[in-house]
């Protein structure tokens, strides 16, 4: 075999290992290339045969019908030589496809739609094989096209036949005819059978995602409004996964729109908008795409919000298909043009099939407007993430603050500069032409930097500020880094010097401290910046709120927290520029959530919000709005945390700023602490798949699938949150880092966890596994939290060797000086052996147990081990012995807690089996109070 040819077989045989998918097509690709150039017709033939397959699953109509029509001309001229089948590949199998393509076209006639469908009954009967296959065909174009008497003809007559190898997948039979009952009308029977699909768990290529999506609406109507949402989160994140998903989209965008939940809808139109113009001789699926997009655009509309931009909506490809110039269109202009469009493909398809279906699903979707469930899927809102527009300047001074705004805050260079283009007065020159060396600073312009110094030194001496202007020359860019290497040693050298001017000697000061390579311990950065602050304050200079806000950086970062703040607090109760003002917010921001001080954080962070979003700028305002996030999560209040969040994600994506995929993984976790794992699913996904994207983003990425990982467990999808971990603490351990070796022992204990959850005894390998990388890489507290879940593991399955276990992590514990978990790891063996049956040592551990929570403040744990004391007494016959430690446990619960509550009732009946009633009355009086 030639090396071409063993490439070939290569290419082939890898694409078999891979999902369908871009990378997978393009091998495939790659192989009828080589295949070609090596005129192999054989292998050609092979090659053409899976293209096929791949074309068909990644929604590329054009490069199937091609590659179909290729090898079927081929087998006809030589049968024998090319065959119906190679290897998997199976042209009758791919005559469904064909007959579902041409009718999904209406380029195609109906007498061309018609003439693949009798080849393909031709061939099967020549081929010998069962019709079953040939009347579902016949029967979803009758469907497709709305001909439903033909439709109902098709499928008596296919169920008239046995089950074949030809026949479709028992997921598509039911799905398509679901399909047929739901478009005339039985919407009854087809939510029967899409029961079935999901109850047999039946499922192919692209089901039970599809019949989901189809199913929404019907069980809204049905009432069955917990299904529609578990079943809209499940399906929408297997089509996201799906290479050719985007025809599953419509039907969750309709169901958004009657469920009110817009502001979802209209993300989720955004994240796949770019995939409209894909596969363009599909027409059927675009038809309906534009159907959904305008019943969810209208809804936007009508919510308040038809004037927000479609971000999406200005690509030259999407433009394309409505025919019109590339320009970001509001909800109520992409609404319009989507209903324009969709009614152009209706009266297309309408006139090829002879009859009005399509105009009348135009007319049911607008219908929807007039439809609604109350079902809300998520908190999220429609978040402000407009941006206000600057507000003209008035004069010289205002467009030069607001040059440095646009230069400082929002890295826009050429719009600073084209602020700059009038000089303004003299006395205001200096400042002028600080603002275009700060330009040349961002763009690393060395030339431009000169050019501005010598330019800003000779305003000063027209203002007659000479000395100033000889020494500002004389140092130059050693004053304005990072130009110069040596600028350190320069500043030190010039610092040294007693004639220097105060507004040089400040600058000069605040440029070693703020240097990156000073070589200054923080102790030094202090007293420098003190300096600074001092000829500052004497001399009422100009840079005094500069000087501040280094001032109150560098105390926080000498740990002098309260002097930082009082500092900071002193800058923003001033009247500074807001180019100051947003950094001395979000230092006095950070700098409150390290204090604990999570009211005055939020406050802050949240002023910065504001205030990043009046000047413009969305980089800033999304780092504001994700600190804010932080805040509040720190503070208690997980739903503003997640607004705050979806307000961050917002602005990155509208700005397509580098923080999208950590804003993103940080939404995902705040959503699954609010008890959201579908929701925190997509997000963490959209994350991981970010950062895999990125360079040097494949540790962020496992980061983000651990927690994927997690979300997927809360949601019940217990077989991909194995699949997830298991990949996560593979790759993690494989990695060779030593930071990813931590994540790898917790994805191995989330992994060991979701075993015992499910009574599988693997767990315990899995226990293990992090037990070795722990101890492996000296992993102290994990070694100790490792061996407690072993320990837990073993006994639960049979082994009472895991009380070995537990006891070596105790004894870890206390080396590591976890007081805590010393505590529940005796509750834990505690527990284990009153399931033993061995009371006597059970009894003594949980009393230790309980003085190590109480220890650490932990009554209500405290109370808990006191009881199990209390139970393994009473089972033991000794419940008069019992009476002191629910006594004991009681005294820790707060009254008319639903602890106390418990334990009330449980002890009421231990005193009345004792005869003492009396007292069984009082302990159930308390409770009763």
């Amino acid at each position: 075999m030639s090396e071409t040819a063993t490439e070939i077989e290569r290419l082939l045989d890898e694409s078999d290992m891979m999902a369908y998918g871009p990378e997978e097509s393009a091998m495939v690709a790659d192989a009828v290339r080589l295949a070609q150039e090596a005129g192999e017709e054989d292998l050609l033939y092979k090659a053409r045969m899976r293209q096929i397959a791949s074309a068909s699953m990644t929604g590329d109509s054009d490069t199937m019908f091609t590659a179909f029509s290729w090898c079927l001309g081929r087998h006809d001229s030589d049968p024998a030589r090319f065959p119906l089948e190679v290897e998997n590949n199976d042209l009758l199998w791919y005559y469904k496809w064909m007959a579902e393509a041409v009718a999904l076209n209406p380029a195609f006639p109906q007498s061309q739609v018609d003439q693949v469908l009798d080849d393909m009954e031709r061939r099967y009967r020549a081929a010998g094989v069962g019709l079953s296959g040939v009347w579902q065909a016949k029967m979803a174009n009758a469907t497709t096209a709305g001909r439903f008497a033909d439709a109902a003809g098709f499928l008596a007559a296919r169920e008239e036949l046995p089950r074949d190898d030809y026949s479709h997948c028992e997921a598509c039979i039911r799905s398509d005819d679901a399909d047929y009952y739901r478009a005339s009308g039985d919407e009854a029977t087809a939510l029967k059978l899409f029961d079935e699909i999901i109850e047999n768990r039946v499922q192919c290529g692209s089901e039970p995602e599809r019949a989901q999506a189809n199913a929404l609406l019907p069980l809204l109507r049905a009432g069955r409004f917990d299904e529609a949402k578990a079943h809209h989160f499940r399906s929408y994140r297997a089509a996201a996964a799906n290479a050719d998903g985007f025809g599953i989209m419509a039907d969750h965008l309709i169901f958004l729109a009657v469920t009110g939940n817009t502001e979802r809808g209209l993300s989720l139109l955004e994240r796949h908008i770019g995939e409209l113009p894909k596969d363009p001789l599909d027409v059927y699926k675009r038809f309906y795409a534009l159907v959904s997009y305008g019943v969810l655009l209208d809804a936007v509309a009508r919510s308040g919000h038809g004037d927000v931009e479609v971000r999406g909506s200005d690509m030259p490809d999407v433009a394309a298909v409505f025919g019109v110039e590339p320009r970001p269109r509001t909800a109520a202009e992409l609404a319009a043009e989507s209903w324009r469009v969709a009614g152009e493909i209706a009266e297309a398809f309408d006139e090829r099939n002879g009859n009005e279906h399509f105009a009348t699903e135009v007319q049911r979707a607008r219908a929807l407007a007039d439809e609604h469930y109350d079902l809300p899927i998520e908190t999220r809102t429609f978040v402000s993430a407009e941006l206000a527009e600057p507000t003209a300047p008035r004069t010289p001074a205002e467009r030069l603050e607001l040059a440095e705004e646009t230069a400082l805050l929002k890295d826009d260079y050429d719009a600073a500069m084209q602020l700059l283009e009038e000089l303004p007065e003299p006395e205001l020159l200096p400042r002028y032409y600080n603002t275009v060396l700060a330009i040349c600073r961002g763009r690393g312009d060395r030339d431009g930097a000169l050019a501005a110094i010598k330019a800003r030194t000779e305003a000063l001496r027209a203002l007659g500020e000479v000395r100033r202007a000889d020494q500002e020359d004389e140092l130059g860019l050693v004053l304005h880094g990072p130009f110069n290497a040596d600028a350190a040693d320069a500043l030190r050298a010039a610092l040294e010097r007693t004639d220097l001017e105060p507004e040089v000697r400040v600058k000069a000061l605040i440029a070693l401290v703020v240097h990156p390579d000073s070589g200054n311990d923080p102790a030094a950065d202090l007293e420098l910046v003190r300096e600074a602050a001092a000829i500052a304050e004497s001399a009422e200079l100009e840079q005094l709120a500069t000087v501040r806000l280094v001032l109150g950086s560098v105390l926080a970062g000498v740990g002098e927290p309260d002097a930082a703040a009082e500092t900071l607090d002193a800058l923003l109760g001033s009247d500074v520029e807001r180019r100051i003002r947003v950094k001395a917010l979000e230092t006095r921001a950070r700098l409150a959530g390290g204090m604990g001080d999570f009211e005055t954080g939020v406050r802050l962070a949240d002023e910065l919000l504001d205030l990043n979003t009046a000047i413009g700028s969305r980089s800033w305002a999304s780092s504001a709005a994700i600190l804010a996030a932080h805040l509040y999560d720190d503070l208690g209040r997980p739903d503003e945390a997640v607004n705050r969040a979806q307000v961050a994600v917002r602005h990155a994506e509208l700005g397509d700023t580098d923080d999208l995929n950590s804003n993103r993984y940080w939404l995902g976790r705040f959503l699954l602490q609010t008890g959201e794992p579908d929701l925190a699913m997509e997000s963490l996904d959209a994350a991981a798949a970010g950062f895999a994207g990125s360079e040097g983003g494949g540790a962020a990425a496992l980061e983000a699938r651990y927690w994927l990982g997690l979300a997927a467990r809360h949601a019940q999808e217990l077989g991909t949150a194995y699949g997830i971990f298991a990949e996560v603490a593979h790759f993690a351990a494989e990695s060779g880092e030593e930071t990813l070796v931590e994540l790898a022992i917790r994805a191995h204990l989330a992994l060991g966890d979701l075993l015992v959850s499910v009574d599988d005894s693997d767990a315990v390998d899995s226990y293990r596994e992090a037990l070795r990388l722990a101890r492996e890489h000296e992993q102290v507290e994990l070694v100790a939290r490792t061996l407690h879940q072993l320990g837990q593991s073993k006994i639960k399955f049979g082994d009472e060797s895991g009380l070995a276990d537990l006891d070596e992590a105790i004894e870890a514990g206390r080396v590591a000086g976890q007081d805590w978990f010393v505590a529940d790891t005796t509750d834990t063996k505690a527990r284990a052996l009153a399931s033993m049956e061995r009371g006597e040592e059970a009894i003594p551990l949980a009393l230790t147990a309980a003085d190590g929570y109480a220890a650490v403040g932990d009554e209500g744990s405290a109370a808990m081990a006191e009881l199990l004391a209390a139970r393994v007494l009473g089972d033991a016959g000794r419940s008069d012995e019992s009476v002191g430690m629910y006594w004991a446990s009681l005294q820790r619960l707060p009254v008319g807690s639903q602890a106390h509550t418990g334990v009330s009732l449980e002890f009421g009946e231990v005193l009345e089996k004792l005869g003492r009633s009396v007292e069984a009355a009082e302990v159930r009086a308390a409770v009763a109070d």
